[in-house]
């Protein structure tokens, strides 16, 4: 059976979400970078943007004396992971598997489907217009017989929203001009040797490099010639993966005024950790990991983890982990804007019932029947009905 492999890219995903909610960004140069200081680099821009000389990459203060109508917006990951997580959503109902590559895009396996969903050139252009008509994000669909050339026919279109589809033989032809560049992870650092080699050699597009035999592109470069020539010539074996679906309970505070008191941002994340504890005890489920993400008001954002070495859904375990988070983020003296607390790893609570009757001697720790008792109050007169008094500092 002949795979049909679909990439799916949103350009300037980041852009696009902003001028979904404010349109006077619409039609007019933007870009995506921090705006606390002006040595800060651009991260993302739009075409507007790009038809002006600035490019992704370039100082704040060099873009804003090329384009003085500049737009500036700041990144919010939050918000686009989020939004990713909506884009997947959408997708659910036309495609079988798919792959997340980074926020806006996605590896689409449309094999098999033909019968179910119609030719999959008529999937591909529906998916697009949904997103325009549902969402208003316009989106790049190339679609081939595997995740490379696929990737490169949707990089390889510029005014979204469009459809390339490249038909298994076409691999070679539509590949041979583009720029060796273009081939996914070869920007890496790593890779860096192999970039200097091509061009010492003059294999500056894919067609140049499917020219030269294996051998001798083997002796030029080494181990990375199989890999390159097979992509070279249009052959990506690699499968569609799709996402591990994993249970996680999440709660976050948006802070205002911006806060940068140690003992009241401790005060909140303990208030937002009793609320996680208590859910997880509702939905008879302990937790085995504990994230915790910072957002300074310069939008810059610091992120810890913790395997915890048991599962548990008690305030009392779980405390002293959050408090070396919280210490392990917290290193800039920048106020904070906001606090994401994350469990995950779910598993069910293990009962271990006794053989005899051991009723006076297994009475839970008294941490653990305060927790129950503040459960039970807040369930019948609501939250706010009873506080730990450093929760409200």
């Amino acid at each position: 059976m002949d795979r049909h492999i679909a990439c799916l890219q949103i350009p300037a995903f980041r852009i696009v979400l902003a001028r979904a909610i404010d349109s006077s960004l619409r039609n007019r140069p933007v870009a995506v970078a921090p705006t606390h200081t002006q040595r800060a680099l651009i991260q993302e821009i739009s075409t507007e943007a790009f038809h002006e000389g600035l490019q992704p990459g370039m100082p704040v203060d060099l873009a804003r004396l090329i384009c003085p109508g500049l737009r500036m917006i700041p990144p919010d990951s939050s918000f686009t992971q989020a939004a990713h997580r909506e884009l997947q959503q959408r997708i659910s109902s036309f495609v079988p598997a798919w792959e997340s590559i980074r926020p806006g895009s996605l590896f689409l396996d449309l094999t098999g489907t033909t019968k179910l969903l119609g030719p999959p050139i008529d999937t591909a252009t529906r998916i697009g217009r949904e997103l325009i008509h549902q969402e208003g994000w316009p989106s790049t669909i190339g679609l081939a017989g595997n995740k490379l050339v696929s990737q490169l026919a949707a990089t390889s279109l510029t005014k979204p929203p469009q459809v390339l589809s490249i038909h298994s033989g076409c691999e070679q032809p539509f590949l041979a001009p583009l720029p060796t560049m273009l081939l996914p992870g070869l920007h890496r650092t790593h890779t860096s040797r192999v970039i200097q080699r091509l061009e010492d050699l003059n294999l500056f597009t894919l067609g140049a490099i499917a020219s030269v035999s294996l051998a001798y592109l083997q002796a030029a470069i080494g181990a990375p010639a199989y890999t390159l020539h097979d992509w070279a010539l249009g052959i990506d074996p690699s499968p569609v993966h799709p996402p591990i679906a994993q249970p996680v309970i999440e709660r976050s505070i948006l802070l205002d005024p911006d806060e940068v008191d140690d003992h009241l941002l401790l005060g909140r994340l303990f208030r937002l950790l009793e609320q996680l504890c208590a859910t997880l005890r509702q939905q008879q489920r302990m937790c085995r990991h504990i994230s915790l993400t910072v957002r300074h008001s310069d939008h810059v954002e610091q992120t810890a983890h913790e395997t915890l070495p048991h599962s548990t859904y008690w305030e009392v375990d779980l405390q002293p982990v959050l408090t070396d988070l919280f210490y392990r983020c917290f290193r800039r003296r920048v106020r904070l804007t906001r606090l994401i607390l994350q469990v995950s790893r779910l598993e069910p609570q293990a009962q271990q019932l006794s053989l005899f009757d051991e009723s006076e001697s297994a009475v839970p720790p008294r941490s653990h029947r305060l927790s129950l008792a503040l459960d039970q109050i807040r369930a019948k007169f609501g939250e706010q009905a009873l506080s730990w008094g450093r929760t409200l500092r």
